[in-house]
């Protein structure tokens, strides 16, 4: 899609959508997306990519979380119109609401959609004021244009200038029927795999910082070794300055004396600190015998447990340069990484593909890791009402909705890993990890959860889920 075919797919989308009305029920903003989240299950949303810029309509959305909500005052407000900007990249969504005293105001919701830095501002149309915007920057950030709240106004002003002759085709590899239709896929097919691409890229970046970090230890703690098996010369210097403390004069620089713990009772040059007293040489010495002697055993312990740190860290960098995508939290480190990692790799799981894994928790200490730690906003978790049994947890890598047939295999594995393993028609209730709560102070395993759906399905262990799913 290139600059000046851009607009006119943009002006082709807004045709299909300038008579859309409808009532917003609230805003959302995560991912470099925005959803304007509409009455009766339904968004508008706005891709912000560096790569590219767009809006689409999603219908069959569910219901918004309040953690990423933004722009409440929109809330309640009425689309009435979709407009582009005749000379940019920029489509404007109007909405209305009235006061209590019944007077009618005008928002504009302002799509500045030019990569790579899309933008999305709030305007109170009656003023001209922003009243906010997702990226807000002064005169001194860009001494052209500044988008501040309470400021005016100002559209961009750029070079560039659409081709009003050129029609928007959809693509030939596209099987859309729609500009809508070919938006959805682009950004679900195109879009969305290349940020995992480069959330992943940006993992193995972190674990390669890591294991830089985990070989300076190595190094500084292989210097700690070789200053210990100098135990027993630091011994000896310091023996070497006792009978000499009264012959060593001030500023001299090396005491060259007779090596009483050398058997031949060789000679032996014993380093002096010329702005250090005999006694401060001596102390010098016997600190560093101690510390050799006592430490030498620790550094080996500790060495070795380095070692094994790098081995394991480089195991988990040649995993994800292989394609896999661990889930690695950027604020742990070293050993706190590979311990997450080996806590998800103990937990009973299956691939579906690039976008959807499956993980099912045993223990009530799986079940808390996989419901808190380890799912995601997106992810979709499921359990059995009423019924004891495992939290099954659907892993959404895409961040797109399930196909039926998968909701319906995680509900089955949930029924069979509970209390009502042999039973039918097992009530198992399913909602995305954004809606789980857990209670402080809880026991293990304890969640609470709304926004829920239930669906009856028949117990299948995994060997037949995988039969049903072609693995």
């Amino acid at each position: 899609m290139g600059c000046k075919m851009e607009y006119n797919y943009l002006a082709a989308w807004v045709r299909e959508f300038e008579a859309l009305r409808a009532g917003v029920d609230r805003l959302t903003f995560e991912s470099n997306t925005m959803r304007i989240h509409l009455i009766k299950d339904s968004s508008l949303v706005i891709v912000l990519s560096p790569q590219d810029s767009f809006i689409y309509y999603l219908e069959s959305e569910h219901a918004p979380s309040k953690k990423n909500e933004i722009w409440p005052q929109l809330k309640g407000t009425f689309i009435t119109g979709i407009s582009i900007k005749p000379d940019d990249r920029i489509i404007s969504i109007y909405c209305e609401q009235k006061d209590i005293y019944g007077e009618t105001h005008i928002y504009e919701i302002v799509c500045e959609l030019m990569p790579p830095k899309p933008n999305v501002i709030l305007v109170n149309r009656d003023k001209n004021l922003v009243l906010d915007a997702i990226v807000k920057y002064s005169l001194a950030d860009n001494p052209m244009r500044m988008v501040l709240v309470n400021q005016p106004y100002y559209p961009p002003k750029t070079s560039f200038e659409p081709d009003l002759n050129e029609t928007a085709s959809i693509p030939a590899d596209s099987n859309a029927d729609t500009m809508n239709e070919y938006f959805v896929q682009r950004h679900m097919k195109t879009l969305l795999p290349a940020d995992n691409k480069s959330n992943l890229d940006a993992k193995i970046r972190l674990l390669n910082r890591e294991l830089k970090r985990l070989n300076k230890k190595l190094g500084l703690q292989k210097q700690d070794l070789n200053s210990a098996l100098k135990m027993d010369y630091y011994f000896a210097c310091a023996e070497a300055i006792k009978p000499n403390m009264q012959q060593i004069t001030p500023g001299q620089e090396e005491l060259v004396t007779t090596n009483y713990h050398d058997p031949e009772l060789g000679e032996i040059r014993v380093p002096l600190y010329p702005d250090k007293s005999p006694q401060q040489n001596l102390n010098y010495y016997l600190k560093k015998y101690h510390k050799a002697k006592s430490g030498k055993s620790f550094i080996e312990i500790n060495l070795q447990r380095t070692r094994e740190e790098i081995d394991a860290m480089q195991a988990l960098i040649n995993r994800m340069e292989n394609g896999e995508d661990l889930d690695v939290d950027g604020r742990d480190k070293g050993h706190n990484i590979r311990q997450r990692i080996n806590q998800i790799d103990r937990i009973l799981q299956f691939r579906i593909d690039e976008a959807w894994q499956v993980y099912i928790g045993r223990k009530a200490k799986e079940n808390d890791f996989i419901s808190t730690k380890l799912g995601k906003a997106q992810d979709w978790w499921f359990h059995s009402r009423i019924y004891r049994g495992a939290h099954v947890l659907l892993k959404n890598y895409r961040k797109q909705e399930p196909p039926v047939d998968l909701i319906r295999a995680c509900c089955a594995l949930a029924a069979w890993y509970s209390q009502a393993k042999f039973s039918v028609n097992v009530p198992v209730d399913y909602t995305q990890v954004r809606y789980l709560r857990k209670p402080k102070g809880s026991a293990a395993g304890f969640i609470t959860y709304t926004n829920y759906k239930t669906f009856f399905a028949n117990p299948k262990d995994i060997r037949s889920i995988k039969e049903e799913l072609g693995l």
